[in-house]
Order: C-alpha cells, then structure tokens, then sequence
C-alpha cells in the first residue's frame, strides 16, 4: 500500500514538472515570474542559513543542557511497552490490510463498471444508427395520392361528383382502383343536405341581378350553369355598401362575397363586346357614373331611366337620344359635385404622340352634364 501511494506521488509531481515546463514554454510572462519566485525563495533560504549560522552558541547551550540532564534511554525496557509495542505492529497490520482489500475491492467493482459501460455504449451507438438508418428511409407514396391528400376538402368534393357524374363512362375497374388507391368512394352521396338557399343568399342574388348592379353580357351565348353571365359595373366594395343601404342588411364583406353567383363575374375590357374607343368609352363611363349614385340622389332617380346601363341602348335612337338629354338638362339646376374617370389624350417626355390615359376628374354636376351632353351629341 505503501509503494502504491508513493508511486502515485511521483507520477503527480512528473505530470505536474511537465505541464510546468509545457506553461513555462508557452508564455513568456508566466516563465518570468517563476524565474522571479525561484531566486526570491533561494535568496530567502540563503539568509535562513547565514542566519543559523551566526548563532551557534544556542546549539551549543542545547548540547550542554541535553548532556547534562538525566537520560532515561539506557534503562531497560518492561513488559508492559514490550507488549504495547507488539500490540500496536499488530494493528498496524490489521489496519494497513484492510485497506489494501478495500482498494483491490474498489479496483475490481471500477474494471466490472467499466466493462458494463462499454457495453451500454456500444448498444447507444447501435440504436443511434438504427434510428438514422430508419429516419432516411422515407415511405414511397404516389404522386396521385400525395396530391389528392394536399388538396382542400371542397375541392375534392368538386372533382368526385364530376367523376360520379361520368360513373358510367368510366372504364372498367376504375371504381375499385379509386377507392383502394386514392381512398375515394363514388358511391357515397355527396349531395347538399338542403337544396334550399339562406334568406341571405336570395337577397344578394335578387340584388345582383339589378340592372344597375350588374349587366347581361353582350353576347347572348356565354352561359354558366344554365344562366346567362352577367358583369359587375362596379367594385365589390362598393356594391357591398349599396347592399347594405339599400336592403338594410348589415352582414360582413368576408359573408357577402361568397354568396356571390357563379355567373356574376368581374369583366373585363374585351367582355363588353362594344366600341370602346375614346369618343364612346367616355361617355359610357359618365352614364355608368350615375347609375352607381343615383341611389345617392333622388333628383338622379326621377329622371334616370331604370335598366339603361349601355350607352349604345339610346344613342341609336333618336327619340331616346332627345328624351336623355331633356332629363340631363333638368339636372343643371342642382348644386353637389361629382367625382368621374375619363380618357384624355396626354404628352410626356418619354413618348413623341400623345398616349391615352384614364384622369380623374370632380367637378359641379352642371359643367358634367354639359361635357356630357356634347359626347352624346357626337356618338349620335
């Protein structure tokens, strides 16, 4: 036991020289200090010896007083130390084996802990591996499935009563694939539980259908499912507002939009199907201007026609033409201004011709009826 700790100690005081060195070596102001606290504690042990030396009539006092008291050692030792002495080799024995059993004891627990550990490790590494192993090998799905579980529910509902629809076209087979493959069942009913629309519904499609809310397209062949299409002469915003004005139903613009028929669609420049050059487009946008706010005005409604959207609906016809322009001459005698879009021809640098744009304009509902006028006069 005793070899093994004085064996422990050397190898403490060699490891603790060369990191001592390694440190000494690495940096310089460390290697200078210890050079400092190395000659300050010679010098120290230098001056304790110059020191001892310059009293030796101490030691020699302490000699002569050792000499001259009594010494005990030449008497013989008795039973009683004899015995004390063997006594105290004896657990001195005891003691120094047990603690050599406990650290045999201690090493052998250490070497089985360590075989244990290598094992649980080597098992870690093993599960680790699997799970990378697992976690990279992905599930081969089709792409017609992944795409059917990607999209909405409505969307789905849509193309399967298509598919029930052609249920009879279908080649042989393809019911059971769908179903097995896709998970699609077309034997399942997918109707409406209530083919009856909501009081809202009816409402906003009562008040779209409104000439002055929408209008039939030109062309009497474009149908949507059975009905023929009709165009919005305004934003849905404020249609949304006019809705909720005139019918006194105050619901969300998030709940009026999607009770907005499927035939009721937002047109665009080639929909019209009419002249829609400068001379007519002006005009026509003027008319449609105060349709959107005769409800704004009563003036407007008395003598606005209901159901005249197209500016072509008059200008063919002369009596028409002569009863319009009667009723606008009427609106002279009002006061309110009026906010409209037209087109003008305007110059920039960048282009050598004049390039059409669309200008807004407010202006009194006198010099509007006047420009008016003067547009009808030249489209009749």
């Amino acid at each position: 036991m005793v070899s093994y700790v004085k064996k422990k100690h050397q190898d403490y005081d060699l490891k603790y020289y060369q990191k001592l060195q390694y440190k000494r070596s690495k940096s310089k102001s460390f290697n200078s200090e210890y050079i400092q606290k190395q000659n300050a504690g010679q010098q120290k042990c230098r001056r304790l010896k110059k020191a001892a030396q310059q009293t030796p009539t101490n030691a020699t006092e302490s000699t002569t007083t050792a000499t001259e008291a009594p010494s005990n050692a030449t008497e013989p030792p008795t039973d009683r130390t004899i015995l004390r002495k063997a006594e105290g080799v004896r657990r001195r024995r005891a003691y120094t084996r047990k603690l050599k059993n406990q650290s045999e004891k201690l090493s052998n627990e250490i070497k089985v802990l360590r075989k244990e550990n290598s094992k649980l490790k080597k098992i870690l590494s093993q599960q680790h591996s699997e799970d990378i192993e697992t976690n990279d090998v992905t599930p081969t799905v089709s792409p017609a499935k992944l795409f059917i579980n990607n999209i909405s529910p409505r969307a789905k509902t849509r193309a399967t009563k298509r598919l029930i629809d052609k249920k009879e076209e279908l080649p042989r087979g393809s019911v059971s694939k769908l179903r097995q493959k896709l998970g699609i069942n077309l034997s399942n009913d997918y109707s409406s539980p209530s083919n009856t629309s909501s009081t809202l519904q009816k409402d906003i499609e009562e008040f779209l259908c409104q000439d002055d809310v929408t209008k039939q397209a030109p062309d009497k062949k474009k149908h949507l499912n059975g009905k023929q299409i009709r165009y919005l002469l305004n934003h849905l915003s404020t249609i949304h507002q006019r809705f909720i004005f005139e019918t006194g139903n105050n619901c969300h613009y998030s709940t009026f939009t999607p009770y907005i028929p499927d035939y009721v669609l937002k047109p665009s420049t080639n929909d019209w199907g009419t002249c829609l050059c400068i001379v007519c487009l002006s005009p026509q946008m003027k008319l449609e201007k105060l349709q959107r706010t005769k409800f704004l005005y009563t003036v407007l409604k008395t003598l606005l026609p209901d159901g005249v959207t197209d500016i072509t609906d008059f200008v063919t016809d002369e009596i028409k033409t002569k009863d319009f322009l009667d009723n606008l001459v009427k609106l002279k005698d009002e006061q309110f201004n009026i906010t409209y879009t037209e087109w003008i021809k305007k110059k920039y640098n960048k282009s050598n011709v004049p390039v059409s744009t669309k200008t807004t304009f407010t202006s009194s509902i006198v010099d509007f009826i006047t420009k008016f006028s003067k547009e009808i006069n030249v489209c009749a």
